[in-house]
């Protein structure tokens, strides 16, 4: 094809973009962007099994299989509709508490810490996120994260034997090239190393 060919329809195709509802183009670019996008490892897991293996040994005997996970509070809920949705899967940059909850219960059970759901645990642990931030240049993105533990003696009025807030950073992600996926994984960085931390305050842990 000539070259006046291929001018008129680049001209065609900039004119439909141009004609595109505002809402579409933003949708249709924020799928171009996800397509870039390397594929994630699941966002939060639990400690490496070598770290849950040595921390087991130290953990009170009177906390074994005796912790239920309570409220997991703070950040932001789920996204609803599938715009949302969307832009959530490719900006996201929220805090959400499910992965947080999922992360937690996999540690305490790595741990052996965890009670069995139907009969519940004698202690319940509660979580409040405080912050999650990432900070740094677009390509240089570092996580930020603050969260507040609380493990007590179940039912009402039980006994407090734990309060911590626990600020942690994340690591620089050289790795990923799309910014919003950087500070994404740099949150994440952040939230993991404050999990880590919790580790190793209930390895500590007299009750």
């Amino acid at each position: 094809p000539s070259r006046r060919c291929s001018g008129h329809r680049a001209a065609r195709g900039a004119g439909r973009l141009r004609s595109m509802h505002p809402t579409l183009v933003l949708v249709l670019l924020a799928t171009l962007g996800g397509c870039a996008m390397p594929v994630r490892e699941p966002p939060l897991q639990g400690l490496a099994p070598v770290t849950a293996l040595q921390w087991r040994n130290f953990m009170d005997e009177k906390l074994r299989g005796q912790v239920s996970l309570g409220e997991v509070k703070g950040g932001d809920a789920e996204a609803e509709g599938w715009l949302r949705a969307t832009l959530d899967r490719v900006w996201g940059s929220r805090a959400l508490r499910k992965p947080v909850a999922d992360a937690l219960e996999e540690q305490l059970d790595q741990l052996r810490l965890l009670a069995n759901a139907a009969q519940g645990g004698r202690y319940v642990l509660d979580v409040e996120i405080l912050s999650l931030e990432a900070g740094g240049l677009p390509f240089g993105s570092e996580g930020e994260a603050e969260l507040r533990y609380r493990l007590r003696e179940a039912g009402e009025g039980g006994r407090l034997l734990f309060e911590k807030r626990l600020r942690s950073a994340g690591d620089l992600m050289p790795g990923l090239l799309w910014p919003p996926a950087r500070q994404r994984a740099a949150k994440e960085s952040a939230l993991r190393a404050n999990l880590l931390r919790l580790g190793a305050e209930l390895a500590r842990l007299r009750v």
